[in-house]
């Protein structure tokens, strides 16, 4: 990330989930520089904290280096190859070398960029996705700012955070985000905590509009409806989790379901299989546990 400045408002621009396209590309995509080198030749990575106690939004940048863009708090979006991604703490951005990107930060937000040399450290994949920040993972990059570490060592712990670092293949559920600011604003809390339980008409109350109005305006801005669209974002948060090794049963919690049960059936009806049969299907991998 480069030097930042304070969060202005940009007319026209929302949050967007994982994969949801950006209403149009803008033209610093095509022209930005590649900056200086990050992790110096010997190592495989580097990491960088970035605390803002204040709304903050990074300058356009590339790195000459891949680079791994992750937060323990805080709301974090990135602005990269046409669309905007959203940060949630269980989830990685992977940018590849050469990137333009621009990233945002709310008040409060702890952000971490994990700069890997592309002559090291080789990848399969060329695209922006998603990387499950396990905390394993997120331990090993933490540790390797301990600068008490023999080379030997250091080595060793970084080649394992390679290891670690994988894309999720199966987070693919798109979901529409309204236009209007109100409902926006309404989506972009239902975002940050998906367990939020707040009716229809105390989500209205908020925004000066009738249960009825919002119910209306949501479906013309999204094609859902309300209580439909806080169910795919549900689902959304928990391929999310699932996809990061924790159980269902802990998942379903989170999300406000005291009955795994309850939530398997939601997830069921939104993707057409039980989380353990969607992942077999996607990714080949294990069940998950309860």
């Amino acid at each position: 990330m480069a030097a930042a400045k304070r969060q202005e408002p940009r007319e026209g621009s929302a949050v967007r989930l994982w994969g949801a396209p950006t209403l149009e590309r803008d033209e610093w995509t095509a022209s930005v520089e590649t900056d200086g080198p990050k992790v110096e030749e010997r190592w495989l990575l580097t990491t960088g904290t970035f605390a803002t106690p204040e709304p903050t939004e990074w300058a356009t940048t590339a790195h000459r280096e891949h680079e791994l863009l992750w937060s323990t708090t805080g709301n974090v979006t990135v602005e990269a190859a046409g669309q905007l991604w959203l940060v949630p703490p269980s989830l990685g951005i992977w940018l590849p070398a050469g990137t333009p990107h621009r990233v945002r930060a709310s008040a409060g937000a702890v952000t971490y960029a994990t700069f890997l040399s592309p002559e090291l450290v080789a990848v399969d994949w060329t695209t922006v996705v998603g990387i499950p920040m396990s905390r394993l993972l997120r331990e090993l990059l933490l540790h390797n700012q301990n600068e008490e570490m023999s080379t030997e060592a250091r080595l060793r712990l970084q080649r394992v955070g390679v290891d670690l670092i994988r894309p999720v293949r199966a987070v693919s559920l798109d979901i529409p985000l309204p236009k209007t600011p109100e409902l926006l604003t309404i989506a972009e809390r239902i975002i940050a905590d998906p367990a939020d339980d707040r009716t229809t008409e105390e989500w209205a109350r908020m925004i000066g509009l009738s249960g009825r109005t919002l119910m209306r305006w949501f479906q013309r801005d999204t094609g859902v409806s309300l209580t439909q669209w806080r169910i795919l974002v549900r689902v959304r948060s928990a391929l999310i989790d699932i996809a990061a090794g924790k159980p269902v049963g802990a998942v379903s919690r989170r999300l406000g379901y005291a009955n795994p049960s309850t939530f398997i059936d939601l997830f069921r009806q939104v993707t057409g299989h039980t989380p353990a049969a969607y992942f077999r299907s996607v990714n080949g991998v294990a069940e998950p546990g309860l």
